[in-house]
């Protein structure tokens, strides 16, 4: 057992809107702290615990961005911080469980491994990085591992071999940019969670993209239309599985005049890669520090935990293919324990 049951759970006012009404709420007013904390309620309610969290936490950050002394608003946020703490406690003890039902207690578990899982669960807090750009993953931290920003892909047997096809991969590249068919903005609205509009690229498909494998599974109906293009990927490349959360191989269009502004990823037990398909003049990319160009049929490979950034200044569209795999250094054994720190987290409600 993590411990004993510190909080407990919220109670639910009587007066509590309804869901409906606390969504229509958001619809008008995606700040509203009290439709947040009653959608989440709802969603405890329900058994949803996750999405509860993610709307107890999203009232929490707007109310210490834009304090209140509204005392209905300070009695929400105070069920919310309940809510928060007790579901913590409820997904700690969920994890630490199933971790163990998979074959990984505690004393069987890789240092590393073990070292991030303590810094998941708050039990220990993450060392000072002294560094302008730290790797600040948003998901996992795993520690210990090399920092770079980008990797030096000459060490990478597997590069040649994808590089090698790269005429008849960026002609079924030019034929997808014909008609942008399939291709879908990268930031979707849902009704699934609180709602965060990145810099105006909500539904904005000056970025876009168009997967090829997707939550676990091949997409087959974008397969059929860069099937060289996926089975070199396929062959090669040490991809990063993780349930459903990776790989991502998807097809990252970027249109004239676009940018995605500085951002973090994920993870930092992967290195995300780019093969440059279609690239114009004036386009670039920042990892960190380090800014580059891309040059057509030369893959990358990037921490992309580091801040990050993209721009197209051209006239044309940049297209770029984007896999993730696994850092050389994360051994099997390593592999095997966030695949099962990541299933559990997936299958927790």
């Amino acid at each position: 057992m993590v411990g004993a049951m510190a909080v407990s759970e919220p109670v639910t006012p009587p007066d509590l809107m309804s869901e409906s009404d606390a969504e229509a709420r958001l619809t008008r007013d995606r700040f509203d702290i009290s439709a947040l904390v009653a959608k989440a309620d709802h969603r405890r309610e329900a058994g949803d615990r996750r999405a509860a969290n993610a709307y107890y936490a999203a009232a929490l950050r707007i109310g210490a961005a834009r304090p209140s002394t509204d005392s209905g608003v300070v009695r929400d946020l105070q069920r919310a911080e309940q809510g928060t703490q007790w579901l913590g406690e409820m997904f700690r003890q969920a994890l630490v469980d199933a971790l163990e039902a998979a074959g990984y207690p505690r004393e069987k578990q890789h240092p590393r491994f073990r070292a991030s899982l303590d810094m998941m669960l708050g039990i220990t807090q993450r060392p000072p990085e002294y560094r302008q750009y730290p790797q600040k993953p948003m998901a996992h931290y795993y520690p210990d591992v090399e920092y770079l920003q980008f990797a030096d892909t000459r060490k990478y047997d597997w590069v040649p071999k994808i590089e090698a096809g790269f005429e008849a991969m960026r002609a079924e590249a030019m034929a997808l940019l014909a008609d942008h068919q399939g291709f879908e903005p990268y930031m979707k609205t849902t009704g699934e969670r609180p709602q965060t509009d990145h810099h105006g690229l909500l539904e904005n498909p000056d970025w876009s993209t168009l997967y090829l494998w997707q939550n676990g599974a091949p997409v087959e109906e974008h397969i059929k239309r860069c099937p060289i293009l996926y089975q070199a990927i396929l062959d090669h490349a040490p991809l990063c599985h993780i349930g459903p959360r990776a790989p991502s191989i998807m097809l990252s269009l970027l249109r004239p005049g676009a940018r995605i502004p500085p951002h973090m990823g994920m993870l930092n037990s992967r290195l995300i890669c780019h093969l440059p398909l279609i690239v114009p003049p004036d386009c670039g990319f920042r990892v960190g520090s380090e800014t580059i160009a891309w040059q057509e049929g030369k893959i990358i490979a990037f921490d992309d935990s580091v801040e990050h950034e993209a721009w197209n200044n051209s006239a044309y569209d940049r297209l770029v293919l984007i896999f993730d795999i696994w850092r050389p250094e994360i051994t099997a054994e390593e592999r095997a324990q966030i695949r099962a720190m990541f299933a559990a987290v997936d299958n927790y409600r």
